[in-house]
């Protein structure tokens, strides 16, 4: 028994000895008094923290560490940055009803962690989620076999249907004219650029997974984003620490927005087994026109182990990461090029001496505009849209840098820590595309430092699909537009917003013609 241990029990005896019954002590005095040494017992078993755990701070039964974080201010990725502070790079963290987390500082860290360690690299289960799809899961939300095969249908499908390949590249290119023609709209008055970015964003998404795009003012598409969106939101409040729960679809009756994010989920679910159903009736496995298709083909496949479920789960997956998160991400580059006018002027000269005004640019252009390339690199370190990344789960217990880290533990990296590293970016607060580039200006630096995407076995799948669009979307809008901020308009802030997510708090802009 570890000494800080026997120290405990020690001090335990001493605080019960005073209640030891004498002999002539009734049944219902003895009863009471190994009740109450039972309760005060297991009360105190559960603020004991195992001598090998990584440091954090106290936790308390039921409430986990909540006191204690009370004394902090920021978001919880500030919080648990602050905790690193005085903890050190691995802290650990007991949420309510006892869920342990353990938060990741520093790249080294991070890539040993996911990297060197595959019982790092599980998933924690999401039984609300589970529960529409009937015991499916996508594959963010996958783990061993079905994790492998959800991933190499995924990628295939990205590689099969054209990623990094001309015609691809033309479904965003429509995508982005129709988000410029709504915004010359706007005649250069002031308006909220969110919706009109998730919209076109959405669309890229449904024209490779449902075969078609839609008009920004269908109801079910927009009901569709709402959907995805507000559960989006509602995983990064305190309903999220609900849902990584066990069994968290029970409380579905009892806390109304755990029902919320089941619903949400049942109308994705329900939206895509509607397309599904069209599909069929026109399948040809031959030719396979969307991610509709590829599931029919997979699931009519005697060899696989997927269900239609699964990929129910992938298909909210796709639509949910690689809409929120490049939407978001451009919602950070047009604040910046509003906040940094100068920035915006040098990416607008370099797209005009290179591109020219006469076509849009394109993506065989990108190793000619190394400033762009250096700006779009420092809005995804400054403005990290997924703070702590994709929640990791232990698949098994593991010792990881001398520390004990349970089956069950959820594991985050704290991303937004390292993009605000000053021992990796000098001057973290400030804007400063410079610092991708080589002495001459004209290379650009790629440190392994910058991992938007995260790291290891479970990185983003669609890192590459969203890079294109990202840069896509935002050099044809400065080669569109000059952005400006709306005359007498509120200060604009890089402080942003939760969700799980984090965005930019709400702003207007003014999309200026450019001639």
């Amino acid at each position: 028994m570890h000494t800080s241990t026997q120290n405990h029990w020690s001090w335990l005896a001493d605080k019960v000895s005073w209640w030891i019954p004498s002999v002539d002590a009734t049944a219902t005095d003895t009863t009471a008094l190994f009740v109450g040494v039972a309760v005060f017992v297991t009360v105190s078993w559960f603020c004991i923290r195992r001598a090998d755990l990584p440091p954090g701070p106290r936790s308390w039964p039921l409430v986990g560490c909540l006191p204690s974080l009370l004394f902090y201010s920021g978001a919880i990725h500030e919080i648990f940055h602050k905790l690193s502070q005085r903890y050190g790079p691995v802290v650990s963290v007991d949420l309510i009803f006892g869920r342990r987390v353990v938060v990741l500082h520093g790249f080294d860290v991070i890539r040993d962690a996911f990297h060197q360690y595959p019982e790092l690299n599980g998933r924690p289960s999401l039984s609300v989620f589970e529960k529409v799809l009937k015991g499916g899961v996508g594959v963010v939300g996958a783990t061993g076999d079905l994790w492998k095969t959800q991933r190499r249908i995924t990628l295939n499908f990205m590689r099969d249907f054209g990623l990094n390949k001309p015609v691809f590249e033309d479904r965003i290119t429509t995508e982005t004219q129709h988000m410029l023609e709504e915004m010359r709209k706007h005649g250069g008055q002031p308006f909220n650029p969110s919706h009109l970015l998730s919209s076109a964003i959405a669309n890229v998404i449904c024209s490779v997974v449902y075969g078609s795009r839609y008009e920004y003012s269908d109801p079910r598409f927009v009901e569709l984003l709402r959907a995805v969106y507000r559960n989006l939101e509602l995983m990064g409040g305190a309903t999220g620490a609900i849902l990584f729960m066990p069994y968290s679809h029970l409380l579905a009756s009892l806390v109304p927005m755990v029902r919320e994010c089941l619903d949400n989920m049942q109308y994705v679910c329900d939206f895509s087994q509607d397309v599904l159903e069209h599909h069929r009736k026109d399948f040809d496995r031959n030719n396979l026109r969307d991610f509709m298709d590829v599931i029919i083909k997979e699931t009519t496949s005697s060899k696989t182990n997927v269900t239609i479920n699964d990929l129910h789960g992938t298909t909210a997956d796709l639509f949910a990461a690689g809409t929120e998160t490049s939407s978001t991400t451009l919602q950070w580059a047009l604040l910046a090029m509003i906040v940094h006018p100068e920035v915006q002027g040098q990416v607008q000269e370099e797209l005009d001496r290179v591109v020219g005004r006469d076509r849009l640019p394109k993506l065989s252009d990108r190793h000619r505009l190394p400033y762009t390339e250096a700006t779009l690199q420092e809005i995804q370190r400054i403005g990290n849209i997924i703070p702590l990344g994709v929640p990791h789960e232990a698949s098994s217990d593991v010792t990881f840098r001398q520390y004990h880290i349970a089956k069950g533990t959820l594991v985050l990296p704290n991303l937004w820590a390292l993009g605000m590293d000053p021992e990796l970016w000098p001057e973290p607060q400030s804007f400063k595309p410079e610092r991708f580039l080589d002495e001459t200006g004209q290379n650009v630096l790629k440190p392994d430092e910058l991992i938007p995407f995260c790291t290891g076995r479970r990185a983003c799948v669609g890192e590459q699909l969203a890079k294109m669009e990202l840069f896509l979307f935002f050099t044809h809008l400065l080669h569109q537009f000059i952005l400006q901020k709306p005359e007498g308009s509120p200060p604009l802030s890089f402080r942003g917003v939760g969700g799980i997510s984090l965005a930019p708090q709400p702003f207007e802009i003014c999309a200026v013609p450019r001639r």
